[in-house]
C-alpha cells in the first residue's frame, strides 16, 4: 500500500512540472512582462539584490496575510510576477546602460506601454512605464529602470491590478498619491 502511494504521489508530481513550466512561460507572453536581459548583460556584473516573486509564492503570501490585511492580500493576489534586480560595480559604464534604457523605452513606447516618469538629471537617468488595458481599468504591468553611476535598478510588476486595487492600497498605507492615482 505503501508503494501504491508513493507511486500515486510520483505521477502526480510528474503532471504537474509541465504545468508549472507553462505558467513561467505564460508570464513572459504577459502584456506586462519586460525583458530587461540587455541590460543586465551590459551590467556586467552579477546583481547584488535579486528578487523574483512568482505566482506561487506570492500566492502564499496572499493566503498568510488574507486575515490581517484583505485589501493587500487582494491586490497581491493578483499579481504574475514580481523581479527586482540591483546591479552594482564600479565598471557599470551609464551611458551605454542610458542608451539601452533609451532602445527598451521605445520598445515600450512601441508596444504601448505608457511613460509616467522620465528623469535626466547629471548622470542619473530613471523611467517608469506603465502597460494598461485599453479602458484604461487595469494594469497589467509596471516596468522601473534606473540607472546612474555605479548602480542599475531593473523592476518589473506583472500582473492584472485593478486601479482600485492601487487607490485601496494608498488609503491603507497612507500614500497620497496613490489615493488620487487616476489613469483615465
Amino acid at each position: 500500500m505503501k508503494m501504491l502511494k508513493r507511486l500515486m504521489l510520483s505521477i502526480v508530481i510528474l503532471a504537474c512540472i509541465p504545468v508549472a513550466l507553462a505558467a513561467g512561460r505564460d508570464v513572459e507572453n504577459h502584456p506586462g512582462f519586460v525583458d530587461f536581459s540587455r541590460l543586465a548583460i551590459i551590467a556586467g556584473t552579477e546583481p547584488k539584490v535579486e528578487i523574483s516573486l512568482k505566482a506561487p509564492l506570492l500566492n502564499m503570501i496572499t493566503n498568510l496575510i488574507r486575515n490581517e490585511d484583505e485589501q493587500a492580500a487582494e491586490f497581491i493576489s493578483k499579481l504574475l510576477r514580481v523581479t527586482v534586480n540591483v546591479y552594482a560595480s564600479n565598471t557599470i559604464d551609464v551611458d551605454e546602460i542610458s542608451g539601452s534604457m533609451s532602445s527598451i523605452a521605445d520598445d515600450l513606447d512601441s508596444q504601448g506601454w505608457d511613460r509616467v516618469v522620465r528623469i535626466r538629471e547629471d548622470s542619473d537617468h530613471v523611467d517608469i512605464y506603465f502597460r494598461l488595458s485599453e479602458d484604461a481599468l487595469v494594469i497589467y504591468g509596471i516596468a522601473i529602470m534606473v540607472a546612474g553611476p555605479n548602480e542599475v535598478v531593473l523592476v518589473n510588476i506583472v500582473g492584472d491590478i485593478n486601479t482600485d486595487d492601487i487607490s485601496a492600497l494608498g488609503r491603507r498605507f497612507n500614500i497620497d498619491e496613490l489615493v488620487d492615482l487616476d489613469l483615465n
